[in-house]
C-alpha cells in the first residue's frame, strides 16, 4: 500500500511565510515539510529466511515535534576605515545585535520609559533645535486622515475584530490572512513484502508563523530615543543612535542633509551601514518616516538609508509604516509618499488593488478577496485585515495616484542611474512624481536632460516649455530646481531689457553674473512676448554658453539651465490634444504615443520657427510640449487644492494690532468622504482648458471653502487663540452634491474615528 497524503481543499493560493533568505535579524524558520514521497515496490525475490514486515511509518506529529534552537543572525561587523570620523568606532561601541522577536508591547522592554521621557524633555530644553516642525505623536491607526467618519470606523472596526484571529485559527486564502496549519499526519504504511526494510522518514518542522494577531500597536509610537546631551558636531565618532535622538528632537533637515554628506564623503560604505542599523528593534529609517518630514526622509535615504526597509517577522514595509502613520495633514502625508516613491520605494510594496483604479473610491472595510487575488497580490503577511481598513482611511486620492504612477513607471538603466549619481542628479530619475500628470513632458525633460549630462559641452541645455496656462510649466520648472538643488532665476520678458539707469544691469545679467560657472535655472516667463532684439541677444549665451555683459567681463553661463516658457502655441497643442486624446491618455499605447509625440514635435518645431526664427529655433535643445488634463488629472489637481485648503485653516486662530495681518478662520478640521467622488464632481463642472488649474481652484472655493468659512462664522461668541476646534464633513449627498455639514450630535467630538486622541 503506498502512503498517501491527506489532501486540503483549498480556494486560490495560501499565503507563504517570508522568504528565510531576506529575513534580517531574525531566526530563520525551517524548511517546510515536503511532500512525503511513497515507496515504492521492488520485484519480489525468493527470500532464504521469512521477511518481517515493515513496521508502520509514524505519522508526523508537529506538537511533540521538538522545535528547532532559535539562533541569532548577527550582522557582519564592518572593515574598520582609515577615515578619522569611523577609524575610532570600536566594537564595542557599535549598537548591539536587534532582538530575535519583536516585542508584543514595547512599553515592557523600556522598563524605564518615563525616565527617558525627563532625561530627553531636560536635554532639550538646553538644546538649540527646535521639536514642533515636526509631526505631533500620534497613534498609528489614528492617521485616517480626513476619510473616515467616527461611526464608519467603529464599525468597520468591530466588523474586523469579530473575525476569529486567535491562536491556532486557519483562515482561507480568501480571507486574505492565515495561520498555515500545520502538516497533517500522513498515514501509516501497510506491511508489504520487499526484500529489505523501508528507512524510516524523519518528520521536518514547519516553519513557524505568529500564533495569534502581529501587534500593530507597537506602530502608535516608536520607541522615544534620547537626544545627544551636545548637539551633534561633523568630525565626531558617527553614531546612529544619537542622530535619531537629535532628529525625535527636531533636528532640521538642512543641518541633517551637511552632516550625512560630510560622512558620506568620508565612508559612503561604512555611513550606509549606520543608516541601515537597528535601533530598539526598528530599522533606523523607520524613525525617520515617523517623523512624516519629506525633506528628513529625502537626505536619510539620499545618503544610504533604504527605502526599502522592513520591519518583524511579517515583513511590514516602510512605505506602508509610512502611509498609515502619517498625520492629519494630507497634504504633508502626501509629500512623504512621493519622496519615498521617488527615492526608489517599491509601490508595489502595498497591494495594487488600492490603486489599480485610483480614481474609484475604496469600501471603507478595504478591497474585496476577489481583486487582491485576480490582481496576485494576495499572499503579503503584514496584509492582514485589521490593517485594510486603516490602509483604505489614511491612502488619499493623490497618494493612490502616486503608487499607480510609479507602478506604471520603468526603472532607470543601471547606466541611467550610474550618469545620474556621477553627475550629483540621482533625483531626476524620479521626476514623474512631482508633478500631476503631464506624462509626455516629463517623460521629455528627464531624457534631454540626461542626453545633456551624457556629452557634456560648452553649450547649455535650452528648454521650450509650451502649452495652456495652468498646466504645470511653472510647476515643473520649480520640481526641477528642488530635484537638483540649484537655484531658479525667474524672469519676466520686460526683464529682458538692460535698464540704462542701473549700474547693476537688467536682472538677468544679475543673476547669470552671480551664477557663473554654477548650475542654475533661468526661466524666462511668457516668452512668447519677446521682441526680435531679445532673440538676437541670447544666440550668443544658447550657443556658446558665455557672453560679455556691458562691463566688459565674460559671464560663463555653460551650467545654466534655460528654461523659455510660453502659450503661444495653445491652439496647435488643444487641437492635438482633442484629435488623439484617446492615444495620449491611454498608458497601455506607448508605442503609439512615440510616434505622436514625434508629430507634435514637428508641429512645434515649424511654428517656432515661424515665430522666433530659425537662428533662436536652431538652438533649442529640446520643446517640451504640456498637454491639457484629462478627466483623472482634473480630479487630483481638485485633490491638491482641497488639501492645501485644510492645511491652511487647521492652523491656530491670532489677531494681530494690524487687522490686515489677522487670522481669523483657524482651528477648522475636514473630513472628505468619498474623496475621489468629491474631487471628480468638482473638477467636472470647473475645470476651463484656458484657464486650467486655476478654474478647478475657483471650483473648490465654490462648492468648499466658501461653504465651510460660512458655516465657521456662524458659530461661537468671538475669536480666540485657544477656541475649541470646529468640525466640518464634506461628502455627496442624496442628489449626488458635494455638500458640507457640521458634526452632529453622537460623534463624541470625534472625526476620524475612535481611537483618535482629540
Amino acid at each position: 500500500m503506498v502512503p498517501k497524503m491527506a489532501k486540503k481543499k483549498k480556494r486560490g493560493q495560501l499565503r507563504q511565510p517570508p522568504d528565510p533568505n531576506q529575513l534580517s535579524n531574525q531566526v530563520r524558520p525551517s524548511t517546510p515539510a515536503s511532500t512525503v514521497e511513497p515507496v515504492k515496490p521492488v520485484e519480489p525475490v525468493r527470500p532464504v529466511e521469512p521477511v518481517k514486515p515493515v513496521e508502520p511509518v509514524k505519522p508526523f506529529d508537529p506538537v511533540k515535534s521538538p522545535s528547532p534552537v532559535p539562533s541569532v543572525i548577527k550582522p557582519p561587523s564592518p572593515a574598520v576605515s582609515s577615515v578619522g570620523p569611523f577609524h575610532n568606532f570600536r566594537d564595542e561601541e557599535r549598537l548591539p545585535s536587534p532582538p530575535v522577536d519583536v516585542p508584543e508591547d514595547w512599553s515592557k522592554e523600556v522598563t524605564d520609559e518615563n525616565n527617558v521621557d525627563d532625561v530627553a524633555e531636560e536635554t532639550v530644553k538646553d538644546w538649540p533645535y527646535g521639536t514642533d516642525d515636526k509631526e505631533s505623536q500620534v497613534h498609528f491607526f489614528d492617521s485616517s486622515l480626513t476619510r473616515l467618519s467616527f461611526e464608519d470606523s467603529e464599525r468597520n472596526t468591530s466588523e474586523v475584530l469579530a473575525t476569529d484571529f486567535n491562536a491556532g485559527s486557519t483562515q482561507s486564502a480568501d480571507e486574505g490572512y492565515g495561520n498555515i496549519s500545520p502538516t497533517e499526519p500522513v498515514e501509516p504504511a501497510e506491511p508489504t513484502d520487499l526484500a529489505e526494510p523501508t528507512e524510516t522518514i524523519e518528520p521536518i518542522d514547519p516553519p513557524e508563523l505568529p500564533e495569534r494577531s502581529p501587534d500593530f500597536s507597537q506602530y502608535d509610537q516608536l520607541p522615544r530615543i534620547p537626544p545627544p546631551t551636545e548637539p551633534l558636531k561633523i568630525g565626531d565618532q558617527f553614531d546612529v543612535e544619537k542622530v535619531i535622538g537629535a532628529i525625535q528632537s527636531g533636528y532640521p533637515a538642512t543641518q541633517l542633509r551637511d552632516y550625512l554628506s560630510y560622512y558620506h564623503k568620508a565612508e559612503t560604505s561604512l555611513l550606509k551601514e549606520h543608516l541601515n542599523a537597528e535601533i530598539k528593534g526598528f530599522p533606523a529609517t523607520f524613525f525617520v518616516a515617523e517623523t512624516n518630514d519629506a525633506e528628513l526622509i529625502r537626505y536619510w535615504i539620499k545618503y544610504g538609508g533604504d527605502p526599502n526597509a522592513t520591519h518583524g517577522p511579517l515583513s511590514f514595509p516602510l512605505l506602508a509604516f509610512a502611509i498609515i502613520r502619517g498625520t492629519r495633514s494630507r497634504s504633508q502625508a502626501t509629500k512623504t509618499t512621493e519622496t519615498l516613491l521617488r527615492l526608489g520605494a517599491s509601490p508595489h510594496a502595498i497591494p495594487t488593488a488600492y490603486y489599480k483604479q485610483f480614481d474609484r473610491d475604496l469600501p471603507d472595510s478595504g478591497p474585496d478577496d476577489e481583486d487582491l487575488y485576480v490582481i496576485a497580490d494576495g499572499d503579503k503577511l503584514w496584509h492582514t485585515p485589521e490593517v485594510r481598513p486603516r490602509l483604505v482611511a489614511a491612502l488619499s486620492l493623490t497618494q493612490r495616484y502616486r503608487l499607480w504612477q510609479a507602478s506604471e513607471t520603468g526603472l532607470a538603466s543601471g547606466r541611467e542611474r550610474t550618469l545620474a549619481i556621477r553627475k550629483d542628479a540621482v533625483e531626476i530619475l524620479g521626476l514623474q512624481q512631482t508633478i500631476i500628470g503631464q506624462r509626455l513632458a516629463t517623460w521629455t525633460l528627464r531624457k534631454s536632460f540626461l542626453v545633456h549630462l551624457a556629452m557634456p559641452r560648452k553649450k547649455p541645455l535650452v528648454l521650450l516649455f509650451a502649452g495652456p496656462k495652468g498646466h504645470g510649466k511653472h510647476t515643473l520648472a520649480n520640481r526641477l530646481g528642488d530635484l537638483l538643488s540649484v537655484e531658479l532665476g525667474e524672469i519676466d520678458y520686460s526683464g529682458l531689457k538692460s535698464d540704462e539707469n542701473s549700474d547693476l544691469g537688467s536682472p538677468l545679467n544679475n543673476f547669470l553674473a552671480r551664477k557663473t560657472k554654477q548650475r542654475s535655472i533661468v526661466y524666462l516667463n511668457e516668452f512668447g512676448k519677446t521682441t526680435g532684439e531679445i532673440h538676437k541677444a541670447l544666440l550668443s549665451p544658447f550657443d556658446q554658453g558665455e557672453y560679455t555683459d556691458r562691463s566688459g567681463q565674460k559671464v560663463d553661463c555653460s551650467q545654466t539651465i534655460w528654461v523659455l516658457a510660453t502659450n503661444k502655441f495653445d491652439n496647435t497643442i488643444s487641437d492635438f490634444c482633442q484629435a488623439n486624446s484617446k492615444l495620449l491618455y491611454d498608458s497601455d499605447m506607448r508605442s503609439e504615443q512615440y510616434n505622436l509625440r514625434r508629430q507634435l514635435h514637428r508641429r512645434l518645431r515649424d511654428e517656432c520657427i515661424s515665430s522666433f526664427g530659425a537662428p533662436l529655433a536652431s538652438r533649442i535643445t529640446e520643446i517640451v510640449p504640456f498637454l491639457t488634463f484629462d478627466l483623472e488629472e482634473q480630479a487630483l489637481i481638485a485633490d491638491k487644492y482641497i488639501m492645501e485648503l485644510e492645511t491652511e485653516i487647521a492652523g491656530p486662530v491670532s489677531q494681530s494690532a494690524d487687522p490686515d495681518e489677522d487670522k481669523l478662520v483657524g482651528n477648522v478640521r475636514l473630513q472628505i468622504k468619498n474623496n475621489a467622488n468629491v474631487c471628480s464632481i468638482i473638477a467636472r463642472e470647473s475645470y476651463l482648458p484656458e484657464l486650467g488649474a486655476k478654474s478647478i481652484s475657483h471650483g473648490v472655493d465654490a462648492t468648499i471653502a466658501n461653504q465651510v468659512i460660512s458655516r465657521y462664522l456662524e458659530e461661537g461668541d468671538d475669536f480666540s487663540e485657544d477656541q475649541a476646534e470646529t468640525k466640518f464633513k464634506v461628502g455627496m449627498n442624496e442628489d449626488n452634491e458635494v455638500e458640507v455639514s457640521a458634526f452632529g450630535e453622537g460623534t463624541n467630538g470625534h472625526l476620524l474615528g475612535p481611537r483618535y486622541p482629540w
